[in-house]
């Protein structure tokens, strides 16, 4: 199918109106306004639709962003039509995104996303290769869509390289030596709960693991109180190590219940 699908550039008012329609569609929420996406793709932002067989069923935007004396391309919302994801669409998008971001002399791409919501970190930090040392408590504030609801929304910042490679090589060294840095367990309900972190502790492998659940919109309907439990656990590990000099640089497909983040001393990767 992939091979079916056409991406490109959006511009036209016509191509605009069937991203409102597939931005309600998918995340049933006030949609982008047209002002807004046209404002940013006039100037330096990137604007991106993947249509299968003339259907338009995923897009991705973004606009330019500046910190610290470094500009960058801010990827805001990247969405694929359901019937149409686990096809590759969305890693597709990205790359797309990439190339133009390359072309146009940016250095690096960046989005932030849910740190306990698997199928956003695989496709980040396993297929993208891109790397997290930053956590932002509730990022967004309050949220009450589907996604978000209950919680505070805190994200990571993703940082993808345009310029230069991935040390491919290093990382799959220190992914073979991580160890896990808190143990976790199944429920008596079939859920996965990871135990208390102390915070207080220096850390000095290079590298660990921490397990995130598989299916966290799963385990939030289950059981709200656990993934609860979850959110400020992990809030607690990332930000201690993301303090003491580490970053996510891979994701590992466990068991059935968790995948694992791989978290190494941004030292040995020259950040």
């Amino acid at each position: 199918m992939l091979q079916q699908v056409e991406v490109k550039e959006l511009t036209t008012a016509e191509e605009l109106e069937q991203l409102q329609a597939l931005d309600k569609e998918i995340w049933e929420e006030a949609v982008l306004p047209t002002h807004q996406t046209l404002g940013a793709i006039r100037n330096g932002g990137i604007l991106l639709g993947a249509y299968y067989k003339g259907e338009l069923v995923g897009f991705s935007y973004s606009f330019i962003g500046f910190n610290e004396g470094q500009m960058y391309v801010t990827s805001h919302k990247l969405g694929v039509k359901q019937v149409y994801r686990e096809h590759g669409i969305g890693e597709l998008l990205k790359h797309t995104q990439k190339e133009i971001a390359k072309e146009r002399g940016y250095d690096e791409i960046r989005w932030v996303i849910d740190p306990l919501v698997s199928t956003n970190a695989l496709l980040g930090f396993k297929k993208l290769g891109a790397i997290s040392q930053t956590y932002v408590n509730d990022y967004y504030g309050e949220l009450h869509d589907y996604f978000n609801s209950g919680l505070p929304s805190d994200r990571i910042i993703v940082e993808w390289w345009v310029q230069r490679e991935r040390a491919t090589d290093v990382i799959e060294e220190l992914t073979e030596n991580a160890k896990p840095i808190v143990p976790w367990e199944v429920t008596i309900a079939g859920l996965p709960a990871i135990t208390r972190f102390d915070t207080e502790q220096h850390y000095t492998e290079d590298a660990y693991t921490v397990a995130i659940p598989h299916y966290f919109h799963k385990l939030k309907i289950e059981s709200p109180q656990l993934a609860e439990d979850w959110r400020y656990k992990i809030r607690a590990i990332l930000t201690t190590l993301f303090a003491q000099g580490y970053a996510i640089v891979d994701v590992l497909r466990g068991e059935q219940h968790v995948n694992h983040y791989v978290i190494a001393k941004r030292s040995l990767l020259a950040l």
